[in-house]
C-alpha cells in the first residue's frame, strides 16, 4: 500500500499489531491520546519489541475534556 500512489494509511490495532509493523519498519507516525485516567491493569499499549524505536515530536495539544494527543514520527 505505502508503494501505491494515495495519501495516509492509518491503521489501528492493539499492541501485538504495532510491534509486528514496528518491527517490519512499515510506520512512518504514530499518533494516540492520553488520557487523565491511571488504570493500574488492562491491556499495554506496546509489546516488548526486539529493539529502541527512536521518535520525533510533532505535536502536543491538550484537548478540552483534558485529554492531551501527541503526535510522533518515527526516526
Amino acid at each position: 500500500l505505502k508503494a501505491q500512489d494515495g495519501k495516509e494509511i492509518c491503521l489501528m490495532g492493539g499492541g501485538e499489531f504495532a510491534k509486528t509493523m514496528f518491527e517490519a519498519k512499515l510506520i512512518d507516525e504514530i499518533g494516540f491520546n492520553i488520557h487523565p485516567v491511571l488504570l493500574g491493569s488492562g491491556i499495554p499499549l506496546f509489546l516488548e519489541m526486539r529493539k529502541q524505536i527512536n521518535l520525533e515530536l510533532i505535536e502536543c495539544r491538550t484537548l478540552k475534556n483534558g485529554c492531551v494527543f501527541v503526535s510522533y514520527r518515527v526516526v
